[in-house]
């Protein structure tokens, strides 16, 4: 490749002024080796921050400077990031705010162009330090270029053996020169990690959507869902009630308009499954209308017909209904109206549309505690926390929804409780269920033996499941695994 070629050519070219200018052939192989290690150092790490690090710590290293500074140029042309070397971490702290790009700084970013002072006082351009900097003397700085385009500056001060010289520069120049390659292919490779991330986030969510795990109606739901994928800011990504779209938003990464770009991307590929996810909706909830209808059509025509049939023969045999047997005929016959009262009220709910709830696990859970505790003289309480339909997927789901249903039928069994609470939340991570009763607590080995299966739920997810009386009576069961784990 011509630039690899150039590259080397360049180091090639170096080692030889660095054996030319050294004093002697130990001198000579010493900064020859550190040139070497610097030129490794900075090209190894793709992570730019790591990189950006080594390559303060590299040219300083070979210039033998006590301090070195990297400078990053942010859009209004002042240094908006300032990593340092050489610094301790007392005078740090005492320095406070990072320089800005005032006096000689700013002076290698306005003039684009290397800039060696032996003085640093001396010279008209310095504004002179703050208060606990520590004294500085002689000087280099040395632009960094990345694609063409100004990135930063280097930044050495304090040379060990007096002023910098042409070799100094030439060298950092060239240090440079190979830093702004690789922070361009930092730049590639987090370009190409944050497009992986929202790939897969966009087939995640998209996955979601077609299985029926997220409504294709919860906007709201499939942002978070796709926040939470992604790691994306909470602006980032926003639903748009008003057109029932999936929105850019403003953010941190704004100034990349590479993180524009995967957010469209993801919009766009999520909106086509929310279409998809639409449709097959659509298909099926009129497949379902049109057999639940033929279902009510077969319940009025036929069923009811016959059950009022049956009733009007049982009606003419009753004869005397003060009789021990027209009393009992009789009260079937009213066993029979009511009957076809309950099925005329199956048929009204068979016609009737099925619920968006359908898709909702809170849904799930409030139905199944109001069949386990609603025939029960028990008092409930049902609490969510977090985005329990967004993030827990079916499978999840199930597991989730098993669990209640053990836990409470063993309150029911066992905790003779006049009181139970349950608190499903998702936070983080993790996904919780906690399941409270004011009874007897857990004397009852019988109570124990049955929480086995919530036990064996929780480890097969990497997850923990607690059981213990609580302080005031009663029990608490507690219930945690990992959302994102299948």
């Amino acid at each position: 490749m011509p630039g690899t070629v150039k590259a080397s050519a360049e180091i090639e070219s170096l080692v030889q002024r660095v054996l030319d200018d050294a004093d002697g052939a130990d001198e000579g192989r010493h900064r020859v080796s550190l040139l070497i290690s610097a030129v490794q150092a900075v090209t190894r790490d793709l992570d730019l921050e790591i990189a950006l690090q080594r390559i303060v710590e590299a040219a300083r290293q070979l210039t033998r400077a006590r301090y070195g500074a990297l400078g990053v140029i942010g859009p209004d042309g002042r240094l908006e990031r300032f990593l340092h070397a050489g610094f301790d971490d007392e005078t740090v702290r005492m320095l406070g705010a990072p320089p800005s790009g005032r006096g000689i700084l700013g002076a290698v970013i306005s003039d684009d162009a290397p800039i060696r002072l032996p003085r640093l006082s001396a010279d008209a351009r310095s504004v002179g330090f703050p208060a606990h900097h520590p004294p500085m003397d002689s000087f280099l700085g040395v632009p960094i270029h990345v694609d063409g385009a100004a990135f930063g500056n280097l930044y050495l001060t304090e040379r060990e053996a007096g002023p910098f010289d042409d070799l100094d520069q030439s060298v950092i120049a060239s240090l440079a020169a190979m830093a702004g390659t690789a922070i361009a292919n930092s730049r590639r490779y987090a370009r190409s990690e944050r497009s992986r991330v929202w790939l897969e986030a966009a087939e995640e969510v998209s996955r979601r959507l077609l299985a029926g795990e997220l409504s294709p109606d919860d906007g709201d739901g499939i942002v978070e869902a796709g926040r939470a994928l992604s790691g994306a800011d909470a602006g980032a990504l926003l639903y748009d009630r008003s057109t029932d779209r999936l929105v850019v938003g403003p953010h941190e990464a704004r100034s990349d308009e590479s993180e524009d770009e995967f957010l469209t991307r993801f919009a766009d590929s999520v909106t086509i499954a929310r279409e998809l996810a639409k449709a097959r909706a659509d298909e099926q909830r009129i497949a379902l209308t049109d057999e639940r209808d033929r279902i009510a059509r077969d319940l009025h025509d036929h069923v009811i017909q016959s059950l009022f049939a049956i009733g009007l023969g049982l009606q003419s045999v009753v004869g005397d209904p003060t009789t021990p047997t027209g009393a009992k005929i009789a009260s079937q016959v009213d066993a029979i109206d009511s009957t076809i009262r309950q099925i005329r009220q199956a048929i009204y709910r068979l016609s009737a549309p099925p619920s968006a709830e359908s898709y909702s696990l809170r849904a799930r859970i409030t139905t199944l505690v109001r069949e386990l505790l609603g025939d029960e003289s028990l008092d409930s309480g049902l609490e969510f926390a977090g985005p329990v339909d967004t993030l827990v997927d079916s499978e999840l789901g199930d597991d989730v929804v098993a669990v209640v249903r053990e836990a409470l039928a063993n309150t029911v069994r066992h905790a003779d409780a006049r009181r139970v609470d349950i608190a499903i939340a998702v936070r983080g991570a993790e996904v919780s269920i906690r399941v409270a009763d004011d009874g007897r607590g857990l004397g009852d080995t019988s109570r124990r033996s049955g929480l086995d299966n919530l036990r064996a739920r929780a480890a097969e997810r990497g997850g923990t499941f607690t059981v213990r009386d609580a302080d005031g009576g009663g029990t608490v069961l507690d219930w945690r695994v990992p959302w994102g784990t299948s």
